[in-house]
């Protein structure tokens, strides 16, 4: 269980996910390609949590540009109708500090790609998926650091 106090790390890659020294959505999509139902993050409260995030794959198209501390109580915190968030643990054999931040619509899981059964019109599902993403923008961009 990770304690409300705790400190988690978004990954925040160039150029799809910043422009302008601004978090965009983007760094808060659910892939639809690989059926994504979480968003990593790193526990700050784990020592190697900075070299688990410069282990992330870096690519023609994507690199790091630094990470955006969130507050795990804050991130549990969020108020949206019909939504809840929270963050949970998930080290590997090679990324201790791994850990997921959950989202959940009417008790359905989030998944990237996946229609929520709940939300019938597609124009409130995207508001809605929109306003998920932003919730998180605005935490991360409050704690947004450049990696040189």
């Amino acid at each position: 269980m990770i304690a409300d106090t705790e400190l988690v790390a978004r990954a925040i890659f160039s150029p799809r996910m910043i422009v302008d020294g601004e978090i965009q959505p983007e760094a808060f999509r659910l892939r639809a390609s690989i059926s994504e139902d979480y968003l990593s993050v790193m526990r700050v409260s784990i020592p190697t949590w900075m070299d688990d995030i410069k282990l992330i794959p870096q690519r023609q198209n994507r690199h790091l540009y630094g990470y955006a501390e969130m507050n795990v109580g804050e991130i549990r915190g969020i108020r949206l109708s019909k939504v809840t968030y929270d963050v949970c643990e998930l080290p590997n054999e090679t990324i201790a500090s791994h850990a997921g931040i959950f989202i959940t619509v009417n008790g359905e899981n989030l998944i990237g790609g996946k229609h929520i059964g709940s939300i019938q019109d597609g124009k409130e599902q995207d508001f809605l998926l929109l306003a998920i993403q932003r919730e998180l923008v605005d935490i991360a961009q409050k704690g947004l650091h450049q990696i040189d």
